[in-house]
């Protein structure tokens, strides 16, 4: 690192760097957008005891050193015990006496035997404290010292190893925990973003079709209501099935089956709903603004198209091809009860289709839903009044110019009056655009 950089004090522990390369300060470890596995305040209180226990051990040396008595030169054969600190500090040390050490002329000097109390202590350098052989209790010592550091190290790790564990677990478990239905439970909102339902509609359904469901099998590694919650998703959200392979960890085929099981169950026990009432019903249920002013109206109709893929074939692709999406597109005949229940859906045509081939192509002029004196909300293009004239029904469509430049205030008004109705089966046509489940295909 250059002279010139300089490191803000907030990315250390003690707020200032140290130049002692086993100090937590030695290099920055406080980040913002890290998170921090190890308390740094604890590195701190393991250096600090460890130089304590250095600066300890250098004093017990020391003064080891200091007040243990060496033996000199003439003491080196014989044994010497170490006098103790207070012995060195109160006993006083007599000199020897010239007559002690000078012998008789023409006499051998004949050595003294040793005696511990005229040994004078002497200074031990470094070099020859280093070099001497350590005692039994600096070996103890030593050995009691080596035995903290490693049961400290196996600490320090075995956290280490906890702290990387709780880490992976939580980072693989936070998707696993996210996209399931505990995550949704109790929560319209949530629910409502997932799946496009609320948590009401959403458990009464799942209790509906689990007992449709084979339970039996022990070794689905999802349950049934995660495998309804995931349908939902991929229809709502339309995430692609290998995401929610790596997000749940699950085999893409796994995530394949559960979701076009439980399509085809939806489709299988859901499909009564959308049926055609009995007339008294759709009287009884007609809201009152709509029956004063279309005192016989039965149902509102309107087409709406869905994007597909481009198929292969060249005449499947001209006959599916929308002028109106500019893209290839399936096309559905939709009605509604004015009380705004879903009573009729048609099969799927291409979106070249018009609307006026679907009606008559797809059933719906039928004696079986009209009746004498109904009357029937659409839009411009079903210009099909001749054909509901024939079962007694009347098909009631905003006015056209004809050629006109404006139209008289009679016909504008009763187009205002039809267009506030009819636009009520918008919301519906709404509903089955909302999924992003045929939003993204290759051109």
């Amino acid at each position: 690192m250059s002279k010139f950089v300089y490191v803000c004090g907030k990315h250390f522990v003690t707020g200032f760097h140290s130049k002692n390369s086993e100090h937590p300060d030695y290099v920055p470890s406080i980040f913002p957008n890290r998170r921090i596995l190890t308390d740094g305040t604890v590195k701190l209180r393991r250096f600090k005891n460890a130089c304590k226990r250095e600066i300890e051990k250098v004093g017990k040396r020391r003064e080891s050193e200091a007040f243990e008595a060496p033996t000199t030169k003439s003491c080196v054969s014989a044994p010497v015990e170490a006098p103790t600190l207070e012995s060195c500090v109160s006993a006083p040390v007599e000199a020897p006496t010239p007559e002690s050490c000078v012998s008789a002329p023409g006499e051998a000097p004949t050595p003294d035997p040793p005696n511990p109390d005229s040994c004078p202590p002497t200074p031990v350098s470094n070099e020859e404290a280093v070099a001497r052989p350590l005692s039994y209790s600096e070996k103890l010592a030593v050995a009691f010292e080596v035995a903290h550091l490693r049961r400290e190290r196996d600490e320090a790790r075995q956290e280490r190893d906890e702290a990387r564990r709780g880490h992976a677990t939580a980072q693989a478990n936070w998707s696993k925990d996210r996209l399931c239905a505990n995550a949704i439970r109790g929560s319209d909102t949530a629910c409502r973003a997932m799946t496009g339902l609320s948590w009401a509609v959403f458990d009464t359904l799942h209790k509906f079709l689990v007992q449709f469901v084979n339970t039996s099998r022990k070794t689905d590694p999802l349950s049934t209501e995660d495998q309804l919650f995931l349908c939902l998703l991929k229809i709502r959200q339309n995430p692609s099935l290998a995401l929610l392979s790596q997000v749940l960890n699950k085999p893409k085929s796994t995530v394949s089956y559960y979701f076009h099981r439980w399509l085809d169950l939806l489709y299988a026990k859901i499909g009564f709903l959308i049926h055609w009432p009995d007339r008294e019903c759709i009287y009884q249920a007609v809201p009152p603004v709509m029956r004063a002013k279309f005192p016989r109206l039965t149902s509102i109709i309107d087409c709406f198209e869905i994007r597909i893929e481009h198929p292969k074939a060249l005449k499947a692709r001209a006959k599916s091809y929308s002028n109106y999406k500019k893209w290839t597109t399936a096309k559905y005949l939709i009605c509604c009860s004015p009380a705004g229940s879903i009573t009729y859906l048609s099969k799927a045509w291409g979106g070249r289709a018009s609307d006026v081939k679907i009606v008559r192509e797809s059933g719906f002029l039928s004696p079986i839903y009209h009746h004498r004196g109904d009357q029937i909300l659409a839009d411009r293009g079903f210009t099909l009044k001749d054909d509901f004239a024939l079962l007694g029904a009347s098909l009631l469509t905003p006015a056209f110019t004809k050629g006109k430049k404006q139209l008289p205030g009679k016909d504008v008004e009763e187009s205002r009056i039809k267009s506030s109705v009819r636009i009520h089966i918008g919301k519906f046509i709404y509903f089955p655009q909302t999924g992003k489940l045929f939003d993204q295909f290759e051109t």
